[in-house]
């Protein structure tokens, strides 16, 4: 039921995501597709919006750690859909997205005194389409590896959720049968739980399990 609930959800914020770039509509005169404009304009009209993002970002990562990962990210919906087609599984090293994150918080940082020079023809928007285009593919190919090691908003969440104050947790009704790791999005080892902080809480092994055993719980540590 919940997972039906999810899927539904991230639907939705596939859409409105779509419709966010594409222009689809404006909110207080400021049209969404300006969010691929490179010359400043941007970061001029959305930097206020910006710091209460990286603010309800900080809130949301420290309460529920990846809880964006599972029920907000837009690319969510189109992971969910063609991951279990991949036949491939990485051992990429999850601690990359830790340096994509770096790197793209550089690039946001010296963004006005950054000079682009594109080849003639070339709009900044084709090569930010390009490039979600080989996340889509990868997916397809190699399951959810941008999620579990490359992401650097998954590098960020996962940082936030080492100190989450709300996390799942295996209890000592748990015989380590191991169905909630064959249901686990993110390819943790929730029977054993390790790497739990990159848990995206989409509930799977909640409900797969038989003995109750994992809880969503309040922990100061």
């Amino acid at each position: 039921m919940i997972q039906d609930v999810r899927r539904l959800f991230l639907t939705f914020v596939l859409v409105v995501s779509v419709m966010y770039v594409t222009g689809g509509f404006s909110v207080g005169g400021h049209y969404f597709s300006d969010f691929f404009k490179v010359e400043g304009a941007f970061f001029q009209v959305y930097f206020k919006e910006m710091e209460i993002l990286l603010l309800g970002s900080i809130f949301l990562g420290l309460s529920f750690g990846r809880v964006f990962c599972g029920w907000l990210c837009p690319l969510a919906a189109v992971f969910n859909f063609l991951s279990p087609m991949s036949r491939r599984q990485t051992k990429l090293d999850r601690r990359w997205k830790y340096a994509t994150l770096v790197g793209v918080a550089l690039l946001l940082y010296y963004h006005p005194s950054i000079q682009l020079s594109l080849p003639a023809g070339v709009s900044p928007r084709y090569i930010a389409a390009a490039l979600l285009l080989a996340i889509v593919l990868s997916s397809l190919i190699y399951g959810r590896v941008f999620c579990t090691s490359l992401c650097p908003v998954g590098g960020w969440f996962s940082a936030l959720g080492k100190l989450a104050v709300f996390r799942l947790r295996v209890g000592e009704e748990c015989t380590t049968c191991e169905r909630c790791n064959r249901v686990c999005e993110m390819r943790l080892d929730v029977a054993h739980g390790k790497s739990l902080h990159e848990c995206s809480l989409c509930w799977a092994c909640v409900e797969e399990c038989p003995y109750k055993a994992i809880k969503l719980r309040f922990i100061l540590s």
